[in-house]
């Protein structure tokens, strides 16, 4: 059956998106690989027609939408508020009343060509040096002496869309005696001395990439530089490892998370402007106040910068480490919550602890959305539409 109804547009679309970059000047993009090409293809047709997607109505006024299918691909600005929320709603349920830090262990600029050259294995090893430090260090009596619980979730950015590995770390202040029979608690507003991760942190990543050399699984781009004077190069500087102040409370903690966990290297908020071949965005300055700035790039300059960020295929970008690991987690917080006097029924909890609903009630709330023509019932599905725009309805039930 074919009907009349307008696509959805309830949602503001902002006035430039990275899909019109890409559709306007195709012809100057660079020569994409099979993943560049996949992305720029995902994203061309992100809630277009060429997806499909469901058709709504409003059983008071019988006004009629199109919400069209989202591509999914986890590069995609559009893409990422919904699978944020979901995660968001799944981890909230996993929270302790305890302080969390947060910690940004941050790759030297000498080693940037080993991580475009071998993104996928050098991120692997970046991730493991990373929890391995965490896990040293918090074991040492004289730190904490206690198994803790952190997610890292891997950046590779700056405001300029320059390549800057780096990840971000949420740490619980506190973890698990080895005997598990009490909990031990951090220092109130203090985890580790920085300058102890920084030196744990340069040894093992340094150890990592050099074994990965002599095994031949790591190698740059171009035979012109000595891969082992970058490491010997990198071994003499200061590693600087930045921890935060602890955050406020549960609460800040997610906010957190959501500002982190699925963010692509661009949004299509910083957009301004695509004019004569140039694209212009917005970009804060941290070293002056986290002020408003803007910077025009060419088109093929913008691309390849974006490019840079790419995750490699099979790469898990979000991972979870000590008590917070998937296979044992739920083991762990049942022990963590019993020591720390919290019983498991989620009523008995602090109202700030209190889990939120599922993350079926979550999306589902987010999904009925009220008409925006008599604002009073909401839409409801009562179809599918094909790609290229060929809409099947199905019969629906009639409220008695």
């Amino acid at each position: 059956m074919h009907c009349t109804a307008v696509p959805h547009r309830r949602r503001s679309r902002p006035d430039l998106e990275l899909a019109d970059v890409f559709r306007q000047w195709t012809n100057r993009l660079p020569r994409l690989d099979g993943q560049q090409a996949r992305v720029v293809r995902d994203i061309l047709r992100c809630r277009t027609a060429d997806l499909g997607g469901h058709l709504h109505e409003c059983e008071r006024c019988g006004l009629r939408e199109i919400a069209y299918n989202s591509c999914r691909n986890r590069h995609c600005p559009k893409c990422q508020g919904p699978r944020q929320f979901r995660w968001l709603a799944a981890q909230q349920q996993h929270l302790l009343p305890i302080e969390y830090h947060h910690v940004v262990f941050t790759v030297p600029d000498q080693l940037h060509t080993f991580f475009r050259a071998n993104p996928k294995l050098a991120y692997s090893l970046l991730f493991a040096a990373v929890a391995e430090t965490l896990h040293e260090v918090a074991s040492n009596p004289k730190n904490l002496g206690a198994k803790i619980g952190f997610s890292c979730v891997l950046h590779s950015w700056t405001q300029k869309l320059l390549f800057h590995p780096h990840i971000h770390c949420v740490v619980t202040g506190g973890g698990l005696h080895p005997n598990g029979q009490r909990w031990v608690a951090a220092k109130r507003g203090f985890l580790f001395p920085v300058r102890i991760l920084g030196q744990v942190f340069r040894g093992k990543l340094l150890r990592k990439l050099e074994l990965s050399l002599v095994h031949g699984s790591l190698h740059l781009q171009t035979a012109e530089s000595d891969p082992h004077a970058r490491l010997r190069a990198a071994a003499r500087k200061n590693w600087v490892v930045y921890s935060k102040p602890p955050f406020a409370g549960p609460e800040q903690v997610l906010r957190y998370l959501g500002h982190y966990t699925h963010r692509v290297a661009i949004s299509n908020s910083r957009l301004v402007a695509l004019e004569d071949g140039r694209v212009t965005f917005l970009w804060r300055d941290r070293a002056n106040g986290n002020s408003k700035q803007v910077m025009t790039l060419e088109v093929a300059e913008f691309v390849r910068r974006f490019f840079l960020h790419l995750v490699p295929l099979g790469l898990m970008r979000i991972r979870h480490y000590g008590l917070l690991a998937n296979p044992t987690r739920r083991k762990h917080l049942e022990r963590c919550r019993r020591l720390l006097g919290i019983e498991d029924d989620p009523t008995s909890m602090p109202e700030a602890q209190t889990p939120p609903r599922s993350p079926e009630q979550v999306i589902e709330r987010r999904d009925n959305l009220l008409c925006p023509r008599c604002g009073t019932d909401t839409l409801v599905v009562i179809g599918c539409v094909i790609p290229q725009t060929r809409i099947c309805t199905r019969p629906r039930a009639r409220a008695p």
